[in-house]
């Protein structure tokens, strides 16, 4: 009896997670181009972004991209850090895990870092991870943060170029209990530093506040920018040749129309891509296809919308219901507020700053209010029936 050849394994080359160092980067070379040059020049910058719209991939690509000129850089996750130790601990051992990437810097620069010291774990499969031991040199809470902070300085003031460093959720430091006495002491220790530092969040609300207002301790700490959509046109292209190097062909209608439902939002559109690739490839996509892969999408971040839906007051739900269904420029007009049963002007008022302080809603240029996440839209839509989940999709 013969036995065949197995099939090659088909990779969806749509990635929902952070993207890989060799994965391609649709775009933003300007802006990338731009954080490199503020890291060699030791600035600070804030990047401010929507949730699940990229910026964390770009970050990480920024810093591979310093690494491979030469710089040291590392990138410490906040997101929902409870406390001061544990942003210290997190701090550290993202730190501890750019040095080891060569041993000749661990061993030289490690010791810098006196308020923890390095702990080496060899994993199952032989390969090793690097973590943090709090050394007892320094006390709990934020005398232990402030001094690893305070060791970036001296790590940077060992290197040729500066450390470049990456907080990401920067502004879940400031909701803690004790946020503004953090804040000022990670300012005063952070100023003078010869460090690099990019504070980036998806709760802009908050993280501009942190740099923009006046009463607040990072105020001019750093130069703010918004991660700018990537261009239809762009996105589409980078769309199609995904597929194509992956082995299925995807017409240009198809991939413009996936950019258009999802807004040109990162998550979004690699949600749905990765859905219909799931169920094409490697034949091309029909209309019916994609219809499919759109439900699908919504489908499956269920349980993160049910979080985010369960989290919120019953006005705020009542509001982000009207918002998904109709974008407003006046929300607090009377006419809205009596068409989708809003109660008052101040409880809309309310409701709407809770939603943007969670980033859920934004206002565009035009003045326009809608849901920042398309899937989001489309889910409480489609899930209370009050659009239909595509409307008026054509491919002509």
């Amino acid at each position: 009896m013969r036995i065949g050849c197995l099939m090659p394994a088909i990779r969806n080359p749509f990635s929902k997670t952070v993207i890989g160092d060799d994965e391609p980067l649709c775009n933003q070379k300007e802006l990338l181009s731009a954080f490199m040059l503020e890291a060699r020049s030791g600035n600070n910058n804030v990047l401010l972004a929507p949730r699940r719209s990229g910026k964390t991939s770009l970050a990480m690509r920024l810093a591979r991209d310093y690494r491979a000129e030469g710089g040291l850089a590392t990138f410490a996750d906040l997101s929902a850090v409870p406390s001061a130790d544990a942003a210290a601990d997190r701090i550290a051992t993202a730190l501890f895990a750019s040095l080891s990437i060569d041993d000749k810097i661990f061993k030289k620069l490690s010791r810098l870092v006196t308020a923890f010291v390095p702990v080496i774990t060899m994993n199952p499969d032989g390969s090793f991870s690097v973590s943090a031991s709090a050394s007892g040199l320094a006390k709990s809470g934020l005398d232990r943060l402030v001094s690893v902070v305070a060791s970036l300085d001296s790590i940077s003031s060992h290197s040729k170029t500066p450390l470049l460093v990456i907080f990401d959720e920067f502004q879940d430091l400031a909701m803690l209990g004790d946020g503004a006495q953090i804040e000022a002491a990670l300012r005063s220790t952070i100023q003078h530093h010869k460090a690099s530092y990019l504070f980036i969040g998806s709760r802009r609300k908050l993280l501009r506040d942190m740099f923009e207002s006046p009463k607040r301790a990072f105020y001019r700490g750093a130069t703010t920018r918004e991660l700018p959509l990537i261009e239809p046109d762009e996105f589409s292209a980078h769309l199609v040749a995904l597929a194509e190097a992956s082995g299925a062909i995807w017409s240009r209608d198809i991939a413009d129309i996936i950019v258009a439902t999802a807004e040109a939002h990162t998550y979004s559109v690699t949600a749905i891509a990765h859905a219909l690739y799931e169920l094409t490839a490697p034949n091309a996509p029909t209309e019916d296809n994609l219809v499919e892969a759109i439900n699908t999408a919504a489908a499956r971040e269920t349980s993160l919308f049910m979080s985010i839906y369960a989290s919120l007051t019953p006005q705020s739900r009542t509001l982000l219901e009207a918002l998904a269904a109709e974008p407003t420029r006046h929300p607090m007009a009377g006419d809205y507020m009596v068409r989708n049963r809003l109660t008052n002007a101040a409880t809309v008022k309310k409701s709407l700053l809770a939603l943007v302080n969670g980033d859920h809603i934004a206002s565009d240029e035009s003045g326009l209010v809608n849901l920042t996440d398309p899937l989001l839209k489309r889910w409480l839509n489609s899930r209370w029936s009050k659009l239909h989940m595509i409307s008026g999709l054509s491919i002509g």
